[in-house]
């Protein structure tokens, strides 16, 4: 039986590990051919499901367009990556076909015309284009820029896999809804000898998710942007609550002993084997947490959203997913555009986003899928439909500062509230580091 759902793509990179590099020819080759160029920068390599479709795709769409070569300059590894695409800018020679991640630095690239606003392209083809999901697409408008720069290609919910024994065993028959219902969760499952949350802070990306979702939970998913913009000022009153969210938290004794110290593997087998209630994660995680062999409490394991606040029912589905797109260079002209664009337009469709989702449990962000649900795991169903509810999306807030260092600044400074900081002191740290590069 199939059910049409909104569809929100895991992060292929996270799910998937990416060897090597393909490519089908040179540049130099195919400009000797005389054919049209399309040059793609991609992550999708290896030999996974995921990357077997995509490959499909671009082997049906060269059997289209014989007159083009194809030129995959794909790269698996993050650092191989990044350096052709800093050579690829430094240059100003862009692929036709590429992602950068984040949004902070795409104004002074959309200046220099190297990446195309795909929202015309999108509105004229409204089979195609409206099909995206409106947060998905939303994320890809820039502030201050007309337009969007990117067609989502992959994204995935940040939700809260939970232990459905635990909780019943604590005397909580439904997952909380609201953040009182949290806490008051929390106390429960913790005087049942359980670890209320299983998070490591030594791998802060950890607590760095956490904060995220509670920031968009209080404040909605533009806070980011706003902070990137400095509209918004990191000590600013309501800024600080976030901080003082996760402190109430850890105040509670939701997180393990010793939090500061651990790291994801430690506290992802903990909630495996039935010593933690819940588990802040994405999609990519389902495959350990349903397979019985890793997972003991597998049979157990439910997935909701995070809890809303009482006070913020606006914001009940401003949601945390991680989110990649594909860009097109904004230099191209006439059938090389042209064709570029159908390639992309292949790459993203209804077809290939339900190929990915019933035969590899990947999500596409789109609304007018079809799910094979006799085909698929149920936890991945269920983040399907939770995902289909989300009225905003925002990464890690950090992916829209201009400040490279804002990464580690933010999480370091969360996890210094597990050893003694104060969420103001905590957020007078992450302030200073926007006040010295100003």
């Amino acid at each position: 039986m199939k059910k049409g759902i909104a569809l929100l793509l895991a992060c292929a990179t996270a799910a998937t590990t990416f060897v090597g590099c393909s490519t089908s020819g040179t540049a130099q080759s195919a400009k000797d051919s005389g054919k049209i160029q399309i040059r793609l920068l991609t992550r999708m390599v290896g030999t996974s499901p995921q990357v077997a479709i995509y490959n499909e795709v671009i082997e049906e769409f060269k059997a289209k367009h014989p007159e083009v070569e194809i030129i995959d300059d794909s790269q698996g590894d993050d650092s191989s990556y990044n350096n052709i695409l800093k050579t690829d800018i430094s240059s100003g020679t862009m692929a036709n076909i590429f992602r950068i991640q984040g949004v902070a630095n795409l104004g002074k690239y959309i200046d220099e015309g190297y990446i195309l606003n795909v929202e015309p392209y999108l509105t004229e083809d409204s089979e195609w284009g409206g099909g995206f999901t409106e947060g998905a697409l939303d994320y890809y408008r820039v502030p201050g820029k007309e337009g969007i720069y990117g067609v989502p290609c992959e994204s995935g919910l940040i939700g809260v896999y939970y232990n459905e024994r635990i909780f019943k065993e604590a005397g909580i028959d439904e997952f909380p809804e609201t953040w009182n219902e949290l806490t008051d969760a929390v106390v429960k499952i913790k005087d049942k000898g359980y670890t209320p949350i299983a998070l490591g802070a030594k791998t802060s990306y950890m607590v760095g998710h956490l904060h995220n979702i509670i920031a968009y939970r209080w404040l909605g998913t533009d806070i980011a942007k706003k902070l990137g913009t400095r509209e918004v000022s990191w000590t600013d009153p309501e800024v600080v609550e976030t901080l003082g969210f996760v402190k109430e938290l850890y105040d509670l004794g939701a997180f393990p002993d010793g939090v500061a110290g651990i790291s994801d593997d430690i506290v992802k087998s903990d909630f495996q084997s039935g010593k933690a209630a819940m588990f802040i994660t994405g999609p990519w995680n389902i495959p350990g947490l349903t397979n019985p062999e890793e997972c003991p409490e597998a049979e157990n394991i439910k997935v909701a959203k995070f809890p809303y606040f009482e006070e913020k029912p606006e914001f009940k589905d401003e949601d945390m997913q991680v989110i990649s797109p594909y860009m097109i260079s904004g230099k191209l002209e006439g059938e090389e555009l042209t064709l570029t664009l159908e390639l992309v337009k292949m790459l993203t469709s209804k077809e290939t986003a339900e190929r990915f989702a019933n035969e590899t449990s990947q999500l596409l962000p789109r609304t007018d899928l079809d799910i094979d649900t006799s085909k698929v795991n149920p936890l991945f169903a269920d983040i399907v439909e939770l995902g289909s509810r989300s009225t905003g999306i925002a990464v890690d807030i950090f992916d829209f500062d201009p400040i490279a260092s804002m990464q580690d600044r933010t999480r370091n400074s969360l996890v210094s509230m597990f050893t003694g900081a104060t969420p103001e002191q905590a957020a007078q740290e992450i302030q200073a580091e926007v006040d010295k590069a100003q």
